[in-house]
């Protein structure tokens, strides 16, 4: 037996090598992937379970040779196993069944240093085989090279997804609990919900991307239990700026857009918009808003943020798009600031949708008694100060532009003509 144990007991106990095995396997992120461990229990059980056959005495005499009272044996016979690798493995796995602690800690530690390294080379492979010459059974390639493709980018980021969340990715091959399992995923996910001694644990991109994967194969009601939770994490700083400023093709920025889209169809629809104002995705942004502001007939807060975005990534095509909003007087912020003198600073859908037409008629807010107006790079306007403090400033200013128009809007429609669709280069 190897000194991991107490030998008197009024010595106080040292920490073990199973202790300090964990502590140090919690310090190594890159090699505690889910996939190695579950990989490793897996084959652990398959290899213990194959027919009885002789073991190989001198893998054997090194596995007994891990729980050795002297630490340079156990070290060496370590270091042999590891350069063994998997043809020792019956030999590894009857050593999972040893009395000795020492033993069993070193076997599980040879054991997922091997599968991992067996699992890297695999991924290697899937990675290299840019024509699809081989097989892989990689779980969730199937519906990832249908939703997303087979480039060389796009397999390296697949392989970084199964890294990362392998055990996801076989229950949306599955489908088994889904939901269930998306949904309990991405509330782990959260970095406020993960904090340590330095701050919040900021999950990776591809982490996220395995979600809105999944998600794809929800329905609709399914999905709308994600759409928040998504874009919480899309909307962190982090994790932001891991994507915002990558190349419009990227595959974390585009899997990011795409649900951004489907977000902004959903029940919630407002968290979609916000998140395509917050990544700047012109093309998407232009197609969403002419989408909904094109057929509504029942108005809501979200109108808004869909009138940024035609505002934003729009021309002189989306002036007439957003004519309609003038009548809406639904209530979308309350706010106050001193200069307002206590008084409420009441935005209506209308005042938005006015603002954002002096925008594209290039004309200045101040001029139509916009006294708060506060100038945004993401919203052209901060949506909440927008509005006034009387509605009698309030229908001036609908009124002042009902005459400007009258008067000027087919004029100004004929001079600047109908605006093209922005190509989303960013």
């Amino acid at each position: 037996m190897a000194y991991n144990e107490e030998i008197n007991g009024n010595l106080p106990r040292m920490p073990s090598l199973a202790d300090n095995d964990m502590k140090r396997m919690l310090s190594r992120k890159s090699q505690l992937r889910i996939t190695a461990l579950v990989m490793t229990l897996t084959a652990v059980v398959g290899y213990a379970q194959e027919p009885q056959k002789p073991l190989n005495p001198d893998y054997e005499k090194l596995v007994q040779s891990l729980g050795d009272q002297s630490f340079q044996v156990r070290e060496q016979a370590h270091a042999k196993l590891a350069e063994i690798g998997l043809s020792a493995r019956r030999e590894l796995a009857a050593g999972l069944r040893s009395p000795d602690l020492e033993i069993r800690s070193r076997v599980r530690r040879i054991y997922v240093d091997l599968m991992y390294e067996d699992f890297e080379q695999n991924l290697q492979r899937f990675i290299d085989d840019v024509d699809g010459q081989l097989e892989h059974d990689l779980p969730g390639w199937d519906l990832y090279q249908k939703k997303i493709g087979t480039n060389p980018e796009e397999r390296k980021f697949f392989a970084a997804m199964v890294r990362a969340e392998a055990k996801l990715l076989r229950a949306i091959e599955t489908r088994k609990g889904l939901a269930e399992q998306l949904q309990a995923r991405v509330k782990q996910l959260q970095p406020y919900g993960n904090y340590t001694p330095t701050g919040p644990t900021i999950p990776q991109i591809e982490s996220i991307a395995t979600v809105m994967l999944g998600a794809s194969e929800l329905t609709q009601a399914e999905r709308e239990a994600l759409v928040s939770p998504v874009y919480n994490l899309l909307n962190y700083s982090q994790i932001k700026s891991q994507i915002i400023d990558k190349p419009k093709d990227d595959v974390g920025k585009r899997m990011t857009r795409e649900w951004a889209e489907v977000a902004a169809k959903s029940r919630n629809k407002t968290l979609g918009l916000m998140l395509i104002l917050n990544y700047g995705f012109e093309e998407t942004g232009l197609k969403v808003a002419r989408e909904l502001l094109g057929k509504t007939e029942t108005y809501s807060t979200s109108e808004q943020y869909a009138a940024i975005c035609a505002a934003r990534f729009g021309g002189a095509s989306e002036v007439e798009l957003l004519l309609p909003l003038l009548t809406q007087t639904t209530l979308v912020h309350s706010w106050s600031t001193p200069q307002a003198g206590g008084k409420l600073i009441k935005t209506q859908l209308r005042d938005t949708a006015l603002i954002m037409l002096l925008h594209l008629t290039k004309q200045n807010p101040e001029d139509y008694g916009y006294r708060f107006s506060r100038p945004s790079l993401t919203y052209i306007y901060e949506v909440y100060s927008c509005g006034f403090t009387e509605d009698e400033n309030r229908d001036k200013a609908h009124t002042k532009w009902n005459t400007w128009w009258n008067d000027n809007g087919q004029t100004w429609l004929k001079e600047n003509g109908k605006s093209e669709s922005p190509d989303e280069s960013k």
